[in-house]
């Protein structure tokens, strides 16, 4: 590893994120809330701390392991300077609290230690969205679109982008990560205009829409998108988590005016939609016939339920928990397979799982025709061996650390279906779970020490876990 180069690269992305800090600023100091002399610190101790490591003069060539060194350092590092709003303004207990808090933002989980979100004042309520906002397309993707200082090659942008393919959209990496921000900005604008039109606030419209967008899910109400008890707005909010959870390279394609039949030639995502329409149609009967709700009800809660468990976006509009066994075990399921490649969703993803698949016919063909030869494919392409093998043991990873997670949270006192879901929700990305991590409850019972090991996973789901574990092994760090 050349710690000079990456010391320097740090410095260019802790800088960006310190300055996006002046717009919450901005709404403190529009309300005269208390909050702004805290975030006003906050961004000074990030900037200058930025601004130190970019004065670290660089030298040798950019290799594959700084690329891993600076997504995985530098999404601690932002972490831990997103914390500061937090705790300088004394609304979480602890600076653990306050970094649970930075993470799952910047992760896009959305799983809250705050008992009273809406004691928050604006400007930490923004800055909550805003980080979701950053962390959902991806801190490094953007400080690759903003600085010439990152265009080092793939590296950086294949340790951080979801997915097991990183195909450039255009022949400039600088290109695609702007082309990737354009789309994804351009989204939130379009989701702000409807949902300020469906009839909420301004600033509600604006922040639902950050974490919409970003998979995120932090909202600025305790109960959610159900307190709004709005129908148009969770249409809207529907529809573009879907759009949010499918491959953002597909947009781009559609924009080439390839028109909308790529998006449905794609496998991936023909089978994430029959995935949500299955769930929906499952948990709607469920609630009908377990629950005697009202059909549409059963159906508007279903579907926004399964899209936002499964985009991993974790809003709710009611409290799930409450649910029949059937409903919560296909929750369950949707938080561990998430959503497409290339999308802010987190999760295992559903092109993996169309490989796996793919791969598991394939072995048992050759298994009965030893001389067959048999490739394993992801709708009409072939996929190489290698790919496969990244699969595979990425999975295997993923359970593992799932169960971590699992034990964890059993080691802290809480029942099974509390640890299986907390875990599945950390690692997924997801927000909310079931048991004392209900939608309606928070994860502010847990101790420091799970909170903190919880934040890894949260750190590892989001970065697809490798980047994280290189941290760990003695190699990594040989020069």
């Amino acid at each position: 590893m050349n710690p000079r180069l990456v010391a320097h690269t740090l410095g260019a992305i802790t800088l960006l994120v310190g300055s996006t800090m002046i717009t919450a600023a901005a709404w403190a100091a529009v309300d005269g809330s208390p909050d702004l002399m805290p975030l006003i610190y906050s961004c000074l101790a990030t900037c200058l701390v930025g601004g130190a490591l970019l004065l670290v003069r660089p030298h040798g060539s950019f290799r594959v392991r700084d690329g891993f060194a600076i997504v995985g350092i530098g999404w601690l590092v932002i972490a831990a300077l997103g914390a500061l709003p937090y705790y300088l303004s004394d609304y979480c207990q602890s600076y653990v609290d306050a970094f649970f808090e930075s993470v799952s933002g910047f992760t896009t989980t959305g799983a809250t230690v705050l008992a009273d979100v809406e004691a928050l004042p604006r400007g930490l309520l923004f800055w909550r969205s805003l980080t979701q906002w950053l962390g959902g397309m991806g801190i490094i993707v953007l400080s690759l679109a903003v600085f010439s200082v990152l265009n080092t090659g793939m590296p950086l942008y294949r340790a951080e982008v979801p997915g097991f393919t990183h195909d450039r959209l255009l022949p400039r990496l600088r290109q695609t990560a702007l082309t990737l921000w354009m789309i994804y900005i351009g989204f939130t604008l379009v989701v702000t205009i409807l949902l300020v039109v469906a009839g909420l606030p301004f600033f509600d419209g604006l922040t639902h829409a950050l974490a919409t967008v970003a998979t995120g899910g932090f909202s600025t109400r305790a109960l959610s998108v159900e307190a709004f008890d709005n129908l148009a707005a969770e249409i809207v909010i529907i529809v573009f988590m879907l759009l949010s959870g499918l491959n953002f390279a597909l947009y781009f394609r559609v924009i080439q005016r390839k028109g909308i039949r790529t998006i449905l030639a794609d496998a991936e995502a023909r089978l994430y939609l029959w995935i949500l329409a299955i769930a929906s149609a499952i948990v709607a009967i469920s609630l009908v016939t377990a629950m005697d709700l009202p059909l549409l009800v059963a159906i508007r809660q279903s579907v926004f339920q399964v899209v936002s468990i499964n985009t991993t976006t974790g809003f709710s509009t009611t409290n799930f928990d409450a649910w029949p066994s059937l409903a919560k075990g296909v929750l369950l399921a949707l938080m561990l397979i998430g959503g497409c490649t290339g999308s802010t969703a987190g999760g295992i993803k559903v092109g993996r799982f169309l490989l796996l698949f793919s791969q598991a016919r394939r072995h048992l063909l050759q298994s009965a025709r030893p001389h067959l030869v048999a490739k394993a494919r992801v709708g009409d392409s072939v996929v190489q061996d290698s790919i496969v093998n990244d699969v595979l043991t990425f999975f295997f990873m993923y359970i593992m650390l799932y169960c971590v997670g699992v034990f964890t949270v059993l080691a802290d006192g809480q029942d099974l279906v509390t640890s299986l879901s907390a875990s599945a929700t950390m690692i997924g990305n997801v927000g909310p779970g079931f048991g004392a991590v209900g939608p309606y409850l928070n994860f502010g019972g847990l101790s420091s020490l799970t909170k903190l090991i919880l934040s890894g996973l949260m750190v590892a789901g989001r970065l697809e876990i490798v980047t994280v574990l290189l941290m760990f092994t003695r190699a990594f760090w040989r020069r």
